[in-house]
């Protein structure tokens, strides 16, 4: 297992660093990269930080090949300064998105459940003497770096600005197996092509219903070419005699009806730049068995100032999830 969290900084640069045009790169030339940085006189196993990084959804590997996930991406943004030691906003997602929840979900419990409140406070702790033996001492070192836990003389202890979160944790079950978790990933990914093309159908066919027949065939997808574009499909608000794109957008899809999505930094800044030219298309109701969506998708322009200064739209306190009673219309099509 890896030894320090931080070397995922050092790989997901890498892979940011060699990726060309296709967004990927060779894993060969991605260890040989790595190994080219001696940091803190550390010389890990490269190989066993990618494996660990496609573990747990930032990285996705197709044969030599490795490539950046929107989660990879997002997770880079979180280090703007590029410094390889894990910044306090990456340390607070990845024991959110991994260990509390994802992929090392049951791992964390195995261990947070041995800790109980010590006599002389209400602190949560582990101690050698009266405690049964950690089964994985590499996740209780992982919850260590990312300020869940410090160490003690005589064991462990939850660092008192996480006591509630873990007694929450606890409390909630041992939930998703790694077998499930698999399966609701690849579902998430399934609604997610899925609402992209249901969104560039429909933009195709809002074009036609206007007479720009020509502009309906120009419409594209670009997810698959840029992937950290801030959006997923080019299109036209009417009319383009140059055939240049105007409206840029970015697709959220999801299988209820009410609006509800994250929006990431990227996202925000460059729906920012683009103003009244960026949209998020909301598309709601998606079936993923029949390939359909019910609704229309709920179309927000310049979503930068529509949804941030709008009183009908929830954000989260990091500003990045977005929701509200809103549904779309019935499909027409």
């Amino acid at each position: 297992m890896i030894e320090t969290l931080a070397e995922l900084n050092r790989v997901l640069l890498a892979v940011q660093e060699l990726s060309g045009n296709e967004q990927t790169a060779s894993i060969e030339a991605v260890i040989d990269y790595c190994k080219g940085t001696v940091i803190e006189a550390r010389m890990p196993k490269h190989e066993m930080n990618i494996s660990f990084a496609e573990q747990i959804g930032l990285l996705t590997t197709v044969g030599t090949e490795v490539r950046l996930t929107p989660e990879g991406i997002n997770f880079i943004e979180l280090n703007p300064s590029t410094q390889y030691d894990l910044s306090e906003l990456q340390k607070k997602l990845l024991l959110r998105m991994c260990y509390l929840h994802g992929p090392l979900r049951q791992q964390a419990r195995a261990i947070l459940k041995e800790f109980s409140p010590a006599l002389d406070s209400e602190a949560l702790r582990w101690s050698v003497f009266d405690s049964s033996p950690f089964p994985n001492e590499w996740a209780a070192e992982h919850l260590r770096q990312l300020g869940l836990l410090h160490r003690r003389d005589d064991g462990w202890e939850v660092n008192g600005e996480y006591a509630k979160t873990v007694s929450v944790f606890l409390d909630e079950g041992i939930g998703f197996s790694e077998e499930k978790l698999r399966e609701y990933l690849k579902e998430k990914e399934e609604v997610g092509r899925l609402g992209e093309a249901i969104v560039k159908e429909y933009e195709m066919w809002r074009l036609s219903e206007l007479g720009y027949a020509v502009e309906a065939r120009c419409v594209r997808g670009i997810s698959n070419v840029r992937v950290n574009a801030g959006y997923d499909i080019e299109s036209f608000n009417g009319a383009s005699p140059a055939m240049v794109y105007d409206r840029f957008i970015e697709v959220k899809g999801a299988k209820a009806r009410q609006l509800r999505f994250f929006w990431s930094d990227n996202e925000i800044s460059i729906a920012r730049r683009l103003g009244k030219q960026y949209w998020i298309y909301f598309q709601g109701s998606i079936d993923v068995k029949n390939g359909i969506a019910r609704d229309e998708p709920i179309m927000l322009q310049d979503p930068a100032n529509s949804i941030l200064g709008d009183n009908r739209f929830k954000n989260s306190p990091q500003g990045l999830i977005v929701e509200s009673h809103i549904t779309g219309k019935p499909r027409k099509i």
